[in-house]
Order: C-alpha cells, then structure tokens, then sequence
C-alpha cells in the first residue's frame, strides 16, 4: 500500500462532517487516551499493521488484540507524545517512526475517548521488547485485512446498540474500538 495512499485516507477522514469524532457514543470520563497504529513496511508503501494481545493480567481490555496505546500522563506534551510513549513501552519502539496524521477520535467501552495517531516504520527487521502488559504482537497484512471475512457483532452497552466490526483470526477475534477504528480506515483506504 503506497505511503501517498494512506496518507490521503488519513485527509480523506478529515473532511468528514464530523472530522474529529468517528464513534457515536459520548466518553463518561473526561480523561484522554492515544493509540498508536504502528504501519510497518519500507519505501514502496505499507504492508503490515501491528496489533498486539494483552495479557491476562493487563489492567485494561485483558486478553483482547489492540493498538499500542493508554491514558495520557501528566508528563505528555499532547495526545500524539501519549501514542509514541505507550509504542515504546509496551513495544520497545521509539526509533525511526514518522508521523503520517490521525484518525478520527473513538470511545472504548470503557466510555474514554482516545485519538488513534498513524505512525510509519521502516524497520528493515522489526524487533520488539514487549511490557508484562502484553502477550504477543501480531503483524497483520494489510492487503488481506482489506478483503477479509469482516463481520458484525452487535453490543448493547448502557443503553446504546452499536454494531461493531469483528474479524475472526487464528490467535483472538479482533473486535471492539481497535476493530472499529481499523475497518472504518480500511474501508476509507478501500476507496482511496
């Protein structure tokens, strides 16, 4: 996936009527979360996105696949510091990223709203050095990703019926806000 096309799905999500919101749902908490959606391939373009699997005992979404990412800490300058701080501590990775934008701003389901902020690498080799917050890292082909089996899992939560995206993989559905985000990029990217 060329570079040049996933920056313009990132400007294409700016232009919506609400550029700045892409879940319906209203956070109940007034604290800030980023998520770091870490695009790893080499010149000609993007191959892979990296999702990584919490683990058992990680204080949030325990067990699930998710972007890197959490709350905003006192010593984080803006949301994108909070996105690159999280990738390096739950990753190891701080080294040869480039900023490419962000993507319209979810809520988890634990009602906090979070700005997923698009980072490509280049790594000839990517390595990792994973937190005890995470389990595995999982390196997903974009290309597939863009025509996989996507279905819809309807959750009710305090009183609101959303339908959530959700990919069944080998090692853990991927569903929930990191589903969300990524299909509704994917689908952007689908038409860019």
């Amino acid at each position: 996936m060329a570079w040049a096309r996933v920056e313009e799905s990132l400007r294409v999500a700016q232009r919506w009527p609400d550029p700045f919101k892409l879940s319906p749902r209203a956070p109940e908490s007034p604290r800030r979360a980023a998520v770091a959606v870490l695009l790893w391939g080499d010149a000609a373009g993007a191959r892979e996105v990296v999702l990584v699997r919490r683990g058992a005992t990680a204080p949030q979404h325990p067990g699930e696949l998710a972007f890197p990412g959490g709350m905003v800490e006192p010593g984080d300058r803006d949301l994108t510091a909070t996105a690159r701080r999280e990738l390096e501590e739950e990753l190891g990775v701080k080294d040869g990223l480039w900023e490419m934008g962000c993507f319209p701003d979810g809520v988890a389901k634990a009602r906090t709203r979070f700005t997923p902020l698009f980072l490509r690498w280049e790594e000839p080799e990517p390595r990792f050095t994973l937190s005890s917050e995470i389990q595995d890292v999982l390196r997903l082909p974009l290309e597939p990703l863009m025509g996989a089996p996507w279905g819809i899992q309807r959750l009710e939560l305090r009183g609101l019926a959303l339908d959530i995206p959700r990919l069944e993989l080998p090692m853990a559905p991927l569903w929930g806000a990191t589903a969300f985000v990524l299909k509704a990029w994917l689908d952007v990217l689908r038409n860019t």
